[in-house]
């Protein structure tokens, strides 16, 4: 089995998905620090002039000194009902509009004020609708709240669950975490690169890539997903 930890995001891109897809258990990070300015509580669509735009839930006091697990997010229905309108406006002639709407509006109009909760239902959601079947756990099962590094983190994650195999996405993950090093642990880590080929047809002439996982929802069918999801490798 493979084990995969993330801090939950917000509609992430495609190579969240990828990861979560990748692993057997996917353990959502909710028990370490908000990350202010990050993909917590927000994301990029296809926006103006064909250019990324940020797209996202207002958190309440949000502060790198709380946890995830004890941030709430802003529950206001006509925000809400406001960003499924820009979403129309933007993707209204996408060609899967409609049935990604079904899955996004719900989502969207929720008004649990939990953040975690929330994020781990929307991450649930798009998941059933990728066709992955990960499992999705909390890292505030394992400890509600952790004094230690990443690395540390790690280990007591997979020893909790008597598992050996850990993924991580490839990037900076490289430079911080060593084979060698989770080796001594009684680790196995691989890190996951998506294929540079992850293209898609957008309104727009010229690709715009690494945005929210909406993006792909409005302009890519369930087989299309199903075969961009496969695309990566292990390092």
């Amino acid at each position: 089995m493979k084990i995969a930890i993330m801090q939950p995001y917000f509609f992430p891109y495609i190579g969240y998905w990828q990861l979560i897809h990748a692993a057997d258990l996917f353990i959502v990070g909710d028990s370490v620090h908000y990350i202010k300015q990050g993909w917590i509580n927000r994301n990029r669509i296809l926006g103006e002039g064909d250019q990324p735009q940020y797209f996202g839930i207002e958190v309440s006091h949000a502060s790198s000194n709380r946890l995830i697990s004890e941030t709430s997010r802003v529950v206001n229905r006509n925000q809400a009902e406001y960003l499924c309108r820009v979403l129309k406006f933007y993707y209204g002639q996408a060609p899967h509009y409609s049935e990604a709407m079904k899955v996004i509006k719900p989502i969207m109009l929720d008004e649990d004020p939990d953040l975690t909760r929330y994020l781990v239902k929307q991450l649930r959601a798009v998941a059933e609708y990728l066709g992955i079947n990960t499992e999705i756990r909390l890292l505030s099962e394992v400890s509600d709240h952790w004094e230690c590094h990443s690395p540390e983190i790690i280990h007591r994650t997979c020893e909790h669950f008597g598992i050996t195999d850990y993924i991580n996405p490839s990037g900076a993950g490289m430079d911080y975490y060593h084979k060698d090093a989770f080796r001594e642990m009684g680790i196995n880590l691989s890190f996951l690169r998506r294929n540079e080929d992850i293209r898609y047809k957008q309104r727009t002439d010229e690709f715009v890539p690494d945005l929210s996982i909406i993006d792909l929802m409005m302009y890519c069918s369930r087989d299309e997903l199903h075969d961009i999801l496969n695309r990566y490798h292990f390092l």
